[in-house]
């Protein structure tokens, strides 16, 4: 089946999404079919619709193997989709631990910013992925880098109520009274967003309970009992 596919070229089938199978076997962890497509000569930087490659594919849903695979034969490292995320990104957004560690043992930027600004560390404290945070602060990540609306990954996490990413930002000395275009704080992102835990541990360590935003909006203002 797989020598069929490389005679006729089955492999530049693509989907209505541009998605052709090297995407899919990426995406679904397939090294063998990986390999013998890469043997087939199939562009191992292939991009869909949404400007996707295998490796990003593999790098999100953590199949280490495979992006140490397509990394051994040339895949682009640093490649980008339509909204600028690299393979970090995603393996930071997906909360892969050893993909993250693995692409930036091998060069990879750990200050990528996609279209909007944001970083791996960004991304992996919006989504709550303590370890892949931690390991990325060790490794002197900029824990105060802001995206185009100016939030932080203190701001991110505090937004989503992840409190052990708050706990642990602020335990290694992140702004706690960072503020976002519109003035918004960590307190005033997790009273608005209603996550009671993150706001009683915000107030425990001593954020301004009184800050307000550009429009004189207060965190008080979310505590309507």
């Amino acid at each position: 089946m797989i020598l069929n596919a490389c005679n006729e070229g089955l492999w530049k089938i693509t989907t209505k999404d541009n998605k052709n199978v090297l995407h899919v076997a990426s995406e679904k962890g397939n090294l063998r079919l990986i390999k013998s497509l890469i043997e087939c000569d199939c562009d191992k930087d292939t991009k869909d619709s949404s400007g996707q490659t295998p490796l990003m594919f593999a790098s999100v849903n953590g199949h280490l193997e495979v992006v140490k695979y397509l990394i051994s034969v040339g895949a682009n490292k640093e490649a980008k989709n339509n909204k600028g995320s690299t393979p970090l990104i995603y393996a930071s957004t997906g909360g892969h631990l050893e993909v993250v560690e693995y692409l930036i043992s091998v060069g990879a930027d750990k200050e990528a910013k996609n279209n909007d600004g944001s970083t791996p560390l960004i991304y992996a404290s919006r989504e709550g992925h303590i370890e892949v945070v931690k390991y990325l602060i060790s490794i002197r990540a900029n824990k105060e880098t802001q995206n185009y609306t100016g939030s932080t990954p203190l701001i991110s996490a505090s937004e989503r109520g992840h409190l052990e990413v708050v706990q642990y930002l602020i335990s290694d000395g992140c702004n706690k009274e960072a503020k976002n275009n519109d003035g918004w704080t960590p307190l005033i992102f997790a009273s608005e967003r209603g996550h009671l835990e993150v706001v009683k541990y915000l107030i425990s360590v001593g954020c301004n309970k009184d800050a307000k935003t550009k429009k004189r909006i207060y965190s008080t203002h979310f505590c309507i009992t």
